[in-house]
């Protein structure tokens, strides 16, 4: 994964986004390379007559939960993505020791499946997992992925000296991808541009083994959104992206990575909220938000068939598996509606895998067209 027409979506590895993978197209998985972030489960409810757990309880129960998932992770990987190159970033579990022993047992177990799985190491990393993720990198020669943050740029010098550190005679650039990930921007922040442009610093800049830069344009919460009216959030991750493109400034044009239909920065708490029953369709320049209630599932039917119905909107059902689903669903509309007793309405999970695959593909489609 070297040039510039190639995609990156960063997702949490979730039902919804596994499904969401699982139903890529061929002809556009070979423009997508996906960064996986591992998260903590979260901790079962207790049941009725049982007492509430305390912090200490819940914090040791998701993380024996967590570890012993971690097996099964490679076969989840070949079911959903097969054998292409994923990188898996661990940095959002809680402890070291736990990060180590994922990598290690993920990558080591992914080799006997043939996977392709190439670690993702951040500066703030602590000096074990760094140098046991470095060594896993070279002795399986899947070279490994440098994800750098906003904070790390407050020192051009020192972060150039921060990565020659992770370097060795057998790990140069050429065996690492670069991945500059500055998470949310918003309009007129200025953010995307100061942080593209600083980009172009890095020494060997023209060497590395790929050169990506990621951020997310996609609100925290849809509380700006009405509903019962027409919401278009624009892609600024996108856009702005796509502004550089033919910039001669760049010494290196780098390839695309976003957060798909999700914020930017992962918020534990969230995964306990009920989301609203809305439609997040990407379009080309922009994200269609049909906002729903809280579990009103109805919603999203009637929604489905709105949008089923707008040529200027909709893609088609052949366009992607998240589209077919749309139209599966809006169809159903007028049969629930005479009949709610029946089912058909779909749930949270399957929604957000059809929303993630249609912004896969949509966005997969158009970096395959831009050359």
């Amino acid at each position: 994964m070297t040039k510039t027409k190639h995609y990156i979506p960063i997702l949490k590895w979730k039902r919804a986004e596994q499904g969401a993978l699982s139903e890529i197209k061929e002809k556009n998985k070979k423009h997508i390379t996906p960064l996986i972030q591992f998260v903590m489960p979260k901790p079962k409810q207790p049941k009725e007559g049982e007492h509430e757990k305390t912090d200490n309880e819940q914090y040791t129960e998701v993380l024996s939960s967590f570890k012993d998932k971690i097996s099964c992770i490679p076969d989840e990987i070949l079911s959903c993505w097969g054998k292409d190159a994923m990188f898996i970033d661990f940095s959002l579990i809680y402890t070291s020791a736990l990060k180590i022993e994922s990598y290690e047992k993920v990558i080591t177990n992914g080799e006997k499946l043939g996977l392709q799985l190439i670690p993702v190491l951040n500066l703030s990393d602590d000096y074990n997992l760094i140098k046991i993720v470095s060594s896993l990198a070279d002795k399986y020669k899947r070279g490994l992925c440098l994800r750098l943050v906003c904070s790390d740029f407050t020192d051009m010098a020192d972060l150039q000296n921060r990565i020659n550190k992770i370097k060795t005679s057998s790990l140069l650039e050429d065996k690492i991808d670069l991945l500059v990930d500055i998470k949310e921007i918003e309009s007129g922040d200025g953010k995307f541009n100061k942080y593209i442009k600083l980009s172009q610093n890095f020494l060997n800049v023209k060497l590395w083994r790929s050169f990506v830069f990621a951020s997310g344009a996609f609100p925290q919460d849809l509380s700006m959104c009405k509903i019962d009216e027409e919401n278009l959030i624009p892609r600024l991750d996108w856009k702005q992206w796509l502004s550089f493109l033919n910039n001669k400034k760049l010494r290196r044009q780098p390839s695309f990575a976003d957060y798909t239909i999700q914020y930017p920065i992962y918020l534990e708490a969230t995964q306990f909220f009920h989301p609203t029953t809305s439609i997040k369709y990407t379009l080309e320049d922009d994200w269609n938000i049909m906002k729903g209630k809280k579990q009103k599932y109805e919603l999203y039917l009637a929604h489905a068939n709105v949008l089923l119905k707008n040529d200027d909107y909709f893609f088609g059902e052949d366009f992607s598996f998240g589209d077919k689903f749309i139209a599966e669903k809006g169809r159903h509309f007028e049969k629930y509606i005479k009949n709610p007793t029946i089912k058909g309405t779909g749930n949270t999970e399957q929604w957000i895998k059809a929303h993630i695959n249609h912004h896969m593909e949509c966005t997969a489609n158009q970096i395959a067209n831009l050359f």
